[in-house]
């Protein structure tokens, strides 16, 4: 069973560290008569508490994508499974990641002898930490590394930061399909954006959908990158992908209305449609 999770509010566990707990419990030891030392540490406590909050308040997402030649996606995708994805787990459990995904997108263009991957490396932070590997030798490594650039076509990535999901916890795998949203939202109304994407965002399982969230991209600024905003649709399989695209409704004005109020707020430039590869947690 899936709970409920505000990726909003933080994406660690709340813990109190060693330095708070011994803090607690010296309050609770001080007499009335040390009021002033009270007032201090109280300060202090506060402080600690407030920076912790700051600090996992933004939780990091970094997007690969990845584009190799049709002729080697299965030799790409079992070395995945097989190979790199013992390496992410290997992070995760030195407490290096949160999670790590594999994802393939399923409409390419048209004509377009290549299939596109996309790696989802949830963070804890925002600086990327890895630890020396138990499970594989550096000469293993590197001859994994290497097969690995053989393959790649091209490459892009992006920098993204959690504004809010439904549905969903960034500790447990996802769901085995997607589709991903590519939005321009104009820099004047991007906090209006947020708003309406985090209270339309609550209904999301009116529509077939299994979970959803929306992150702001950090890492492209400027009139030549218009795509600022990625929102999420988790669905359970790809008929419901298909029968929500599918399904032709006729709106109440009311409706109409509202869906006009969205479209005045962002402008919706690409949709991908993807399937989960591998996934670890």
């Amino acid at each position: 069973m899936r709970s409920n999770y505000s990726f909003f509010a933080v994406l660690k566990t709340w813990v109190v560290s060693d330095c708070g707990m011994d803090i607690l419990l010296y309050l609770q030891h001080t007499n009335h008569k040390s009021s002033n030392m009270k007032t201090k540490l109280l300060s202090y406590l506060s402080f600690f508490f407030i920076t912790v909050a700051f600090s996992q308040q933004m939780p990091i997402v970094y997007l690969d994508y990845v584009t190799v030649l049709n002729k080697d996606v299965e030799k790409h995708i079992e070395a995945e499974k097989n190979i790199f994805s013992k390496m992410h787990k290997e992070q995760i459990d030195m407490g290096n990641k949160i999670g790590w995904d594999m994802w393939q997108i399923s409409n390419n263009g048209y004509g377009e002898p290549t299939t596109t991957f996309m790696y989802v490396h949830i963070q804890p932070e925002s600086t990327i930490s890895q630890s020396p590997s138990k499970i594989f030798t550096e000469y293993e490594l590197d001859g994994h590394q290497a097969a690995y650039a053989s393959r790649i076509v091209k490459t892009g990535n992006l920098m993204m930061s959690i504004k809010g999901t439904y549905g969903t916890n960034p500790g447990e795998k996802p769901y085995k399909f997607v589709v991903a949203n590519y939005m321009a939202v104009d820099i004047y109304k991007q906090y209006e954006y947020e708003q309406m994407e985090l209270k339309a965002g609550s209904n999301y399982s009116q529509n077939g959908r299994a979970a959803w969230g929306f992150g702001k991209i950090l890492s492209r600024f400027g009139s030549d990158h218009e795509v600022n905003y990625i929102t999420y649709d988790f669905y359970e399989s790809m008929d419901a992908i298909l029968s929500t695209r599918n399904n032709t409704i006729k709106s109440s004005k009311a409706q109409m209305e509202v869906w006009k109020s969205y479209d005045d707020l962002r402008e919706l430039k690409d949709s991908n449609i993807m399937t989960l590869i591998a996934s670890e947690r």
